[in-house]
């Protein structure tokens, strides 16, 4: 086992039995995490934040797809050709390398652009240019709730 995949079992591991242990409260996943320490210190990134709670929702079992991925991201896309990695995982907690390979299959690839004032990495077919990619993504609403934005761009108090 490579010791990153060892690490990041304990981690998973342990915010998985924080969430079990709150999630009676009535208090959104996001916010549990927050309060466990998954917040936005300059070295964390929007990706590592949304990959936490994947892990984290997918150990739970929550808005997994597994036989019926691909199907799910084929929908998706054809309601957003052009999405954020943090919008696809907003709804979908499978695993991360699965997901890629469908993308990749459909032909889509991964840039890592500024969205507004986040480094973000973006999903598009791979005939779309940068330009038209930004258009596209200031031409509508971001996708997801607004407890998960708060989650993403969640910072401790001082």
């Amino acid at each position: 086992m490579h010791p990153d995949g060892f690490k990041e079992k304990q981690l998973t591991d342990a915010l998985l039995r924080i969430v079990n242990n709150r999630k009676g409260g009535g208090m959104p996943i996001e916010q549990i995490l927050n309060e466990a320490g998954v917040t936005r210190p300059p070295v964390i990134t929007i990706y590592d934040m949304v990959e936490v709670r994947a892990l984290v929702l997918y150990a739970l079992g929550i808005d997994r797809y597994g036989a019926e991925l691909r199907e799910a991201i084929i929908y998706f896309i054809a309601a957003n050709p052009v999405f954020c990695w943090s919008e696809l995982r907003y709804g979908c907690s499978d695993p991360e390398l699965a997901i890629e390979a469908i993308l990749h299959e459909l032909k889509y690839v991964c840039r890592e652009l500024e969205i507004g004032g986040e480094r973000e990495n973006v999903w598009s077919s791979r005939w779309v240019s940068v330009r038209t990619i930004r258009k596209k993504l200031a031409g509508r609403e971001r996708i997801g709730d607004p407890v998960f934005f708060e989650f993403l761009n969640y910072k401790p108090r001082k």
